[in-house]
C-alpha cells in the first residue's frame, strides 16, 4: 500500500531525516519519503502488518502534525 500523508512541522531536512527514521523502524513499512518543502511524506508498507493510523502516530510522536 501506499500513502501520501500531508503534515506540517517539518522545516528542514533534520525534520525528514528524523521522521524516516522513526517510520522506517515501524515493522511493515518498506519505503519512507518526506519532504519539508512539500509538507508531504510518502509511506509505502504492507498493510497486513501495519495501517496508516499507527502511520500517522508515529509521525505525531515525533513533533508533527497530521493534516490530512
Amino acid at each position: 500500500m501506499k500513502s501520501e500523508i500531508h503534515v506540517t512541522g517539518m522545516r528542514c531536512h533534520g525534520c525528514e531525516i528524523l521522521v524516516t527514521e522513526a517510520l522506517e523502524e515501524m515493522d511493515g513499512v518498506e519505503q519512507v519519503k518526506a519532504s519539508h518543502e512539500t509538507g508531504v511524506i510518502v509511506v509505502e508498507y504492507d498493510g497486513a502488518k501495519v495501517d496508516r493510523a499507527a502511520i500517522a502516530a508515529v509521525i505525531e510522536g515525533q513533533g508533527f502534525s497530521v493534516t490530512a
